[in-house]
Formats: C-alpha cells, structure tokens, sequence
C-alpha cells in the first residue's frame, strides 16, 4: 500500500462513504469509461478512498471487457463480505500518467497480500504477535526472545514498520471497515495466517513463517 494522503480539505469528502456516490462515479466513469489517466482530475482525489460496492452495481460503467469484468467480481467480493470497494491511486512520474488498483475491504486473511494491502496484512500479523505475548500456552510467546535476538528484533521492527503503513488510513476510517480477523485466534484463523506469510513475497514474511513454525514447533513438544 502507498502512503495514503489526504493533505487536500475537499478530498475529505471522498472519505464520506455515506455521501461520496457521486464523487466516486466520477472517478469510475473517468478511468474506466473515457479513459482518462492524467491531468489535473487526478489531483483532485485521494490517494485511497472507499465507497459502497452498491454505489457501482448495476451501473454501465467499463466499457473494455477485462474492466467490466474486474469491476463485477470486485463488486461481488466487496458485497460478499458486507464491505466497501478501495480505491488506491498510482502515478508514473515520468509520463504523468495515472492508475487505479481496487482491492476489498475490510481485509481478511486468505486475501491475496499485495503491495496495496500489505499495510492491512502486517497489521492483523501485529495483532496476533500482542495476542501471542498475552496467551504464550496457546502458540508460544512471539516476542519471548526479542530482547536478546538483535535479528530478530531487526525483523520484528520490519514487521512493525509494515504495519504502521495502516496509520494514517485509520485516521480516516475505522478498523473495523480496513481489517476483519477473529481476536480470539482459533486454529483455523492461525493457518490462514501462516498460508498467507508462506504464499507471498512482501518483505519479512518468508523469515517470519520460519520463525512462526519454529516457536509453535517448539510449543507442540513441550
């Protein structure tokens, strides 16, 4: 996920999800109607915002085959899970030429982990380190070692420093409309977890799977 600005007073009408219908299908039908990728429009929105996938169903909105089809499966994921459609904005400096990414919100883990929700992801990965340092029986203490472990508090700020993407969007909107996890912790909740720190290449996740498998390993014999 980029860092997600909003320095502009209006473009805070674009985080209204009650009331940004309008401002949303203008951006929508812009990119993926007429095909405009840069000019001053572009300035005048967020890098991130969301909207109701209610507010684009049923609309005519692409018209290229691939888009229309991104659009109905997006719409229906978003709906799915009784939440909202992200809009992430991108700029090629160079060509002054803008893209959007659309991702489904609130983030759940099973959710393919990219460069637009990665901040999500080490977010709810922080969740589960605090639920590990306050419930050890259940999978082992996380953070037992890491006032000793130079390396593994080199990872551990990595982790943090991913997770801290998430600040400024959760000044926008709250947690429970960007991320969704059970606190608890069940086992299956864990196995989606480890399925997502193994099966993507962000940063820290492959050594902190290892490491996951070798303190719950660790747990499981004694």
């Amino acid at each position: 996920m980029q860092q997600r600005r909003s320095s502009d007073q209006s473009q805070k009408n674009y985080h209204d999800t009650e009331n940004n219908a309008e401002l949303a299908l203008g951006v929508f039908n812009a990119y993926y109607r007429t095909h405009n990728h840069s000019g001053k429009f572009y300035d005048d929105f967020p890098d991130f915002f969301l909207v109701k996938p209610a507010v684009l169903e049923g609309r005519d909105i692409a018209t290229r085959p691939s888009e229309k089809l991104l659009l109905e499966d997006t719409i229906r994921r978003a709906k799915a899970r009784d939440g909202y459609i992200g809009v992430s904005k991108h700029r090629n400096p160079k060509l002054g030429y803008y893209w959007l990414e659309l991702s489904v919100e609130p983030f759940m883990l099973g959710d393919a982990v990219t460069a637009d929700n990665k901040g999500e992801f080490f977010f709810i990965l922080t969740k589960f380190i605090e639920f590990t340092k306050q419930h050890p029986k259940m999978y082992g203490d996380l953070t037992a070692d890491i006032d000793t472990d130079k390396d593994l508090a080199l990872m551990f700020n990595g982790v943090n420093a991913m997770a801290e993407r998430l600040n400024e969007t959760l000044q926008l909107y709250p947690e429970s409309m960007l991320v969704s996890f059970n606190p608890s912790w069940p086992v299956a909740q864990v196995k989606k977890l480890l399925h997502s720190l193994k099966d993507n290449d962000q940063e820290w996740c492959e050594l902190f799977f290892e490491y996951l498998i070798y303190v719950m390993g660790n747990k499981s014999k004694s």
